[in-house]
């Protein structure tokens, strides 16, 4: 659990005073603390982007009754519960575990029985200026890097012939710091599917190949992008001088059998805030630290609230811009006739995907049933929803009426089927006895 700490000597965060408050300190919680959100919207240093303010403020109204809820009622003995909705903001920690589960879950399903390789593309320091905040640099970063390994798996597959990998890949364009640090995660086949319909394995990579492939690739892409920037060509120049082995690179990682642990990792930068509140440590009021590790060893940082605050969430994607993208024999066109070739070569992982649902995600972390009446332990079940919309209206919906025909209904089919059983189970002994009565003759 993290405490709310009153920092004294800002310089050295190992001399911490005597903790003050024992609460969770959470990234919310400094943003509702001292009104430091309503602050940081009227601050000059910093412009706030709408889909910033729209994707906060949804944060902050995550689990308020006031911006709706659901009432449920116990069939036996008539206690009502009350349970707000969530958010499903894209920087609330509550909220983003649940996608980053479905999201695992959905794409553990459509990864294939092969081996696969997690990678990592970075780029130049100097490059990440053009890419922070610009969509289309980043749709740009994402399809180079996608085209790059689409063509080295090609040429440089053992048969030499035009096979095409499967490729997931995540933008991630932030570090432990919460410095900006443009880079890809991708989650590449260790192979490709050629067009006649045949697998060809490529368990090595020469990593060379990948640092230099990329830094001409990348680099290539942006001067045609912005063909007029001169800085932009002197920094091009400046990386093939310096950088003779090409930008760096990690593919190390070697997933085989555990897809969907690889897909739990990758789906943490779908939809999650730049820093888990287990990392914040301390605030007092001017000053917000907080802790990363990096080579097994733990950093601690400390930075003024509205600069904590902006470095958050200006890594906020614009609205309707895609972070997962799917290239080769993933891309969403040849999905469908790619499983079919995969399931006849053996390649296919047979799984079925779990819905989700609050309830069950209540259950796995807390070990409780919510809809568990706190009473008489009955089942509760939907009695009515109030939901705020986008016009800021409250609307209702459900009444008792409802309610009671949902619980006849309900009572009715039970009844049924426990009259079926006991009707079933009278016939088997009835044929049992039958059956002894014949033995014996």
């Amino acid at each position: 659990m993290q405490k709310y700490y009153k920092i004294d000597r800002i310089d050295d965060m190992n001399n911490v005073s005597t903790v003050i408050k024992a609460i969770i300190l959470t990234f919310k919680l400094i943003l509702i603390t001292d009104n430091n959100w309503e602050s940081y919207k009227r601050h000059d240093w910093y412009k706030v982007r709408a889909v910033e303010i729209r994707e906060v403020e949804k944060m902050l109204g995550c689990m308020d009754y006031k911006n709706g809820y659901s009432l449920y009622m116990c069939e036996d003995c008539g206690s009502v519960k009350k349970i707000a909705h969530s958010c499903k903001s894209r920087i609330c920690s509550r909220c983003g575990k649940k996608h980053a589960d479905e999201w695992a879950e959905k794409i553990n399903a459509e990864m294939y029985a092969v081996p696969y390789r997690h990678i990592i593309l970075t780029v130049s320091d100097k490059l990440w200026k053009y890419f922070e905040g610009n969509a289309k640099m980043q749709k740009l970063m994402l399809d180079t890097a996608g085209d790059v390994m689409k063509e080295i798996v090609q040429k440089f597959n053992p048969k030499r012939k035009k096979a095409q990998p499967g490729i997931i890949m995540v933008l991630h364009p932030f570090g432990r710091d919460l410095k900006t640090n443009m880079h890809v995660h991708m989650l590449m086949t260790e192979g490709g599917l050629t067009s006649n319909g045949e697998w060809i394995e490529m368990p090595y990579i020469d990593y060379k190949i990948i640092r230099k492939k990329w830094q001409y690739g990348i680099l290539k892409a942006m001067k045609k992008e912005l063909p007029q920037d001169r800085e932009l060509g002197r920094i091009i120049d400046c990386c093939f001088k310096e950088r003779t082995n090409g930008f760096n690179i990690q593919a190390k990682r070697r997933i085989e059998g555990k897809t969907k642990s690889a897909a739990r990792y990758m789906a943490r930068y779908v939809r999650h805030p730049a820093i888990a509140d287990s990392r914040i440590v301390g605030y007092d009021g001017e000053n917000v630290a907080f802790v990363y590790e990096r080579e097994q060893v733990t950093h601690t940082v400390v930075m003024d609230k509205y600069e904590f605050i902006h470095n958050v969430i200006k890594h906020i994607p614009d609205k309707n811009f895609k972070m997962v993208r799917y290239y080769g024999i993933h891309g969403r066109r040849a999905r469908k006739n790619v499983r079919e070739i995969m399931e006849k070569l053996g390649k296919l992982v047979k799984s079925v995907i779990k819905p989700f649902s609050w309830r069950k995600n209540v259950i796995s972390y807390k070990g409780k049933d919510p809809l568990q009446c706190d009473q008489c332990g009955g089942q509760m079940l939907l009695y009515k929803i109030v939901h705020r919309n986008k016009k800021g209206e409250i609307k209702e919906y459900g009444d008792i009426d409802k309610f009671l025909r949902k619980i006849t209904a309900r009572r009715k089919c039970i009844n049924e089927k426990e009259e079926k059983r006991e009707e079933e189970s009278r016939i088997n002994e009835t044929q049992k006895a039958v059956y002894s009565q014949v033995c014996l003759l």
